[in-house]
């Protein structure tokens, strides 16, 4: 072997031994670890959902007549008034109807006109003969006679006022009918979906067919999320209860909020688990380019903001491992956190609690001011129970300050 293979073989041998070496060499060294005194703090736990953003007031407007579109006078995003002419169906139906009804409304006030005069001439006929019998000059048959015509009479007047009143009363449904040609909106707001065109039939039915919604108008002032909760969570939602939503088109934005309403009867989807409509009223929503239906993610708050001070470790000081105590009453994971004592780690059995984003609450197996190691999350991975470490220089100088 030349002297230049020598020295290339001895490059090679040594860069394969340096990490060897420098292994060895510290494998004595303990590890640098993080901590954190374990103390007190009020834990905010929130439910996850996720649901859509809606205006707070939205109104669909579906005909109640059948009827051709005839007009339509605004277009969507227009601003709108309470009352405000918006569509025109075909009025010709109803006006034939109230054409016939007021021709029979004449028809029965001329028969009780005549039915009155009938009436009134009857009973000046009785009297006559009322007194022509107290004088002996008629007998009783005539005068019952008179006395049953009479009675007759006036029952066919009754009657003629009663299909008067029946024919006003189908004049008014006439009148009715008519006026529901006219679709008017039902509050102040904006005109968000129109969903016929002119000459398009609209027809009254519930079963989503063409034509059966004519246009939707919403109160635009305002923003809603409508949020499904699943139904292991809907215990812990409260009304009144603070809410952070965010939009999907728009994810660096947060809305605050708070739950304005909790459904009391579930929804439920064919292979899905139960969930519970939670209406959130949406407070800075200004500057907010909104179109009903935007998709959003919700956290709703489900801890009181005077909610006490529980002690409770960082969550990612928690270590999770099998229980060996297999019966069915035994929880599955047993929960450690490990605690800093004369430069070991010291693994330490705990009951866990409540939990939110950032911290979990310890029920017991650990006291207020324990150094808890929190981290390097991949040396707390491998951490050993005993294992000599160090504690970070900053963790030192934070103890040192407190």
């Amino acid at each position: 072997m030349t002297r230049k293979q020598w020295i290339v073989t001895g490059a090679i041998v040594a860069l394969i031994a340096l990490p060897v070496v420098l292994k060895l060499t510290r494998s004595d060294a303990n590890k640098v670890v993080d901590t954190q005194a374990a103390g007190t703090h009020a834990l905010a736990p929130t439910v996850l959902a996720s649901g859509t953003l809606t205006y707070e007031s939205q109104v669909t407007l579906a005909p109640e007549v059948t009827g051709r579109v005839q007009e339509i006078l605004v277009k969507e995003g227009d601003e709108v008034k309470l009352d405000q002419l918006l569509m025109r169906l075909d009025p010709k139906l109803p006006l034939a109807a109230i054409e016939q009804n007021q021709a029979q409304v004449r028809q029965a006030r001329l028969r009780i006109e005549r039915g009155q005069v009938d009436y009134d001439a009857q009973v000046s006929k009785v009297k006559r003969y009322e007194a022509l019998k107290a004088s002996g000059m008629v007998d009783a048959n005539s005068l019952e006679a008179l006395t049953s015509a009479r009675d007759l009479s006036e029952v066919d007047l009754r009657t003629s006022r009663e299909q008067l009143s029946q024919f006003e009363a189908q004049l008014r449904q006439a009148q009715e009918q008519l006026a529901k040609t006219e679709i008017r909106s039902p509050l102040d707001g904006k005109v968000t979906a129109i969903y016929v065109k002119v000459g398009q039939t609209a027809v009254p039915s519930f079963s989503g067919i063409a034509g059966s919604v004519l246009l939707e108008v919403a109160d635009t002032t305002s923003i809603d999320a409508e949020i499904n909760v699943d139904e292991t969570d809907i215990a812990n939602v409260k009304v009144g209860a603070d809410a952070r939503v965010v939009p999907a088109a728009f994810p660096d934005k947060t809305l605050i909020g708070k739950v304005d309403q909790v459904a009391i009867a579930p929804r439920q989807q064919s292979g899905q688990n139960k969930s519970y409509p939670v209406r959130i009223r949406l407070e800075n929503t200004s500057g907010v380019v909104f179109h009903p239906g935007m998709s959003c993610r919700a956290e709703v708050l489900t801890a009181a903001k005077d909610a006490a001070e529980v002690l409770a470790v960082p969550v990612q000081a928690l270590r999770y491992e099998d229980n060996s105590d297999k019966s069915s009453k035994a929880e599955k994971s047993v929960a450690s956190v490990f605690v800093y004592a004369d430069g070991r780690a010291r693994k330490r059995p705990v009951t866990t609690g409540t939990a939110d984003d950032a911290f979990i609450a310890i029920k017991s197996g650990l006291k207020q001011g324990e150094q808890i190691v929190v981290g390097p999350a991949k040396t707390l991975l491998f951490l050993v129970d005993g294992e000599k470490v160090n504690i970070n220089v900053k963790d030192l100088a934070v103890a040192a300050k407190k």
